[in-house]
């Protein structure tokens, strides 16, 4: 009796074991089963474009965008527009829900002396930031995921990502002229 008391309470040791195992394993499968998207589907899927956050930001400070980009929520398919924009020497970052268009935060800092020089080196661009965005997306017909000024190789130029398919398109614009000065491609992938 005395056995099969202690034979008993191995069984039940054993199947506790195998069933806190296989819970385990349902815990761990369940959590790397999640779906993962990538930036350039979650850009797609979102129903606010980066043009559209960008009207939703200059309602919300009125000044000048200097970017605008798409931010992926933790590789899932959400995500959030962070426009940034100038006015009185301070830089706003409004922050757009992709899916629903609502200010979700608005923060300021004031610039140094390095985005003033930059910030008034916009200023003296003939091309806008809208019209870059529009100039690049007649080249490839896509989903602007980013845009924004930046000085490249001592040039004014603006900046602009372009999801198409499964590919992201960089195409820097002359903010002076206008025209496209350069346009490469590049696989979207999960790290974006």
């Amino acid at each position: 009796m005395k056995n099969l008391s202690t034979l008993s309470k191995s069984i039940i040791m054993v199947l506790s074991i195998a069933g806190v195992s296989t819970a385990a394993i349902a815990v761990g499968q369940s959590t790397t089963t999640r779906t993962e998207v990538s930036e350039a589907v979650a850009a797609a899927q979102s129903k606010i474009s980066l043009e559209q956050a960008i009207v939703i930001a200059k309602k919300t400070i009125k000044g000048d965008v200097v970017s605008a980009d798409f931010d992926q929520n933790d590789h899932s398919a959400g995500g959030n527009y962070e426009v940034k924009t100038i006015a009185n020497n301070t830089e706003y970052k409004v922050k757009i829900d992709a899916n629903s268009g609502k200010v979700l935060s608005n923060k300021q800092e004031k610039l140094d002396k390095e985005d003033i020089a930059e910030y008034n080196a916009m200023k003296k661009s003939k091309t806008s930031l809208n019209q870059a965005i529009q100039k690049a997306n007649q080249s490839v017909k896509g989903k602007v995921i980013e845009a924004g000024f930046d000085m490249d190789f001592g040039k004014p130029t603006y900046k602009i990502e372009i999801i198409k398919g499964t590919k992201v398109h960089k195409v820097v614009v002359d903010s002076l002229t206008g025209k496209i000065i350069r346009s490469q491609v590049e696989a979207a992938d999960n790290d974006d």
